[in-house]
C-alpha cells in the first residue's frame, strides 16, 4: 500500500504494467492487492493506476 500512496498515477501504471505482464507470463496468473486495506485519507490515484494497468494487461491478452 506504501508504494500506492507515495507514487504518482504514472508510475504505479508504469510498474504494474511491467511486473504484472512479466508474472502473468511466468505462472499464467497472479494476484493482485494493495497489501491492505485502502484507508480514506489515501488518494485514490494509486489504487486507480493499479487497476487501470491490469485492465491494460488483460486488454492486450486478448
Amino acid at each position: 500500500m506504501n508504494y500506492l500512496i507515495m507514487n504518482d498515477y504514472d508510475e504505479v501504471f508504469r510498474t504494474v504494467l511491467e511486473q504484472g505482464t512479466h508474472f502473468r507470463a511466468k505462472a499464467k496468473g497472479y494476484g493482485l492487492g494493495s497489501g491492505n486495506s485502502i484507508p480514506d485519507y489515501m488518494s485514490i490515484d494509486g489504487f486507480k493506476a493499479m487497476t487501470d494497468a491490469v485492465k491494460e494487461i488483460r486488454r492486450r491478452e486478448k
